[in-house]
């Protein structure tokens, strides 16, 4: 197997441990929580939030490590709670239990998720093959597709504390893989490419991009937390609720790479308002029209950005703040998704739904929209759009 693609396969498999299982296989697993154990939305809600919170936490702390046998020792250290915290949730029964897991399991997940991108991505570059850290991308979506599926054909046989011990021991068998495949190394350049000339990201101003991705975070994480109990609440499409999912992950697959390649044909920044226009679609569709079509398209265009829209952001806004601006960006992503699931869990615990749960965040989605044309449409300099 060729270098390069030892290290995509390795990142590639990494994220879909610590990311596509480690982070979401709360989310199809929610409803028979929730049924078990007998706690409400604002529970849900608050169980979510103590994940992002750790991710928030890890990914600050991960610029401490951000180069050479600290960074590798922050990849191995994280991928080894994320896998073991996903075991470990099916060993407890307990609300304080559940939230010390979620919030390691979040900080793990970054620590690893953001390790293994940086060398991958520092690898590629010194080949000229940035490009390609968009297949690494696509583990999410693996890990979200097929933890999915487990879930859906396990739900009828095992229990929810089960089905974390199924889904993390597979995580324990698969992770030695990730751990010998990803590495800080050089990489040997193949000649036969033909390099062809790229577009690149021309920075936003800052701040409107700033409120922009903090309500991506909010948005996006009430739709992630959420969809399968809302479907599941459906009478006539419950049966759905594990689909949905399936094919949120599903469409993550190829997202990062369709997105990439259309950005650089039409511009960074016009891809990133598509994308955007794409995901408030999916995520008000589901409510707006209560057919099973509607969910499936739904998932589709949820799963087809919510990552690509992080690939696209991050290049607009490394360099804002005098280089800082991948930092801050992550801090405001963070604190929107931290925020998002606390806030509809309240409501819905409330006098409100998930459907008003979902058109709330749908409705910050757009002010994040209006956020990003208002960045465009001041942009500085007077080039053409990316």
């Amino acid at each position: 197997m060729h270098p390069t693609t030892r290290l995509l396969l390795g990142a590639s498999l990494t994220l879909a441990l610590v990311m596509g299982v480690g982070r979401f296989l709360y989310t199809p697993l929610l409803p028979l929580m929730q049924r078990e154990f007998g706690f409400g939305a604002d529970i849900a809600g608050l169980i979510a939030s103590a994940n992002f919170a750790g991710y928030l936490a890890g990914s600050l702390l991960s610029s401490f490590t951000s180069h050479g046998k600290a960074r590798l020792m922050a990849f191995r250290v994280g991928l080894f709670a994320s896998v073991a915290t996903t075991l470990l949730m099916g060993m407890s029964d307990e609300l304080a239990g559940w939230l010390i897991l979620r919030a390691i399991s979040g900080a793990a997940s970054a620590f690893a998720m953001i390790s293994a991108a940086g060398m991958t991505a520092e690898a590629l570059s010194r080949i000229d093959e940035e490009g390609r850290l968009a297949w690494v991308f696509g583990g999410v979506g693996s890990g979200i597709a097929i933890s999915g599926l487990i879930v859906h054909f396990g739900v009828d046989h095992l229990d929810a504390s089960s089905l974390w011990l199924l889904v993390g021991a597979i995580s324990a068998a698969l992770m030695p893989i990730a751990l010998a495949l990803v590495g800080d190394r050089q990489l040997p350049r193949r000649d036969t490419i033909a390099k062809r000339i790229k577009r690149v990201a021309r920075p936003l101003r800052f701040w409107p991009l700033f409120v922009n991705y903090t309500c991506e975070g909010l948005g996006y994480s009430v739709f992630a937390t959420f969809i399968v109990a809302l479907i599941k609440a459906r009478p006539g499409i419950e049966a759905l609720g594990d689909f949905v999912w399936i094919i949120v992950g599903l469409a993550g697959l190829p997202s990062c790479l369709i997105w990439m390649r259309l950005a650089e044909r039409i511009g960074f920044s016009t891809a990133l308002a598509c994308a955007y226009v794409a995901q408030i679609v999916g995520v008000a569709l589901p409510v707006l029209v209560e057919a099973p079509i509607a969910a499936v398209i739904a998932a589709i265009l949820f799963g087809g950005t919510f990552m690509a829209i992080t690939l696209l952001t991050l290049p607009l806004g490394r360099k804002g703040l005098g280089g800082r601006g991948f930092a801050v960006l992550t801090a405001g992503f963070g604190l929107g998704q931290m925020t998002g699931p606390l806030i509809a869990g309240w409501l819905v615990a409330g006098t409100a739904d998930y459907s008003m749960a979902m058109l709330g965040s749908a409705a910050v989605l757009a002010i994040g929209l209006l956020a990003l044309v208002y960045a465009i449409r001041t942009r500085q300099d007077a080039a053409p759009a990316s």
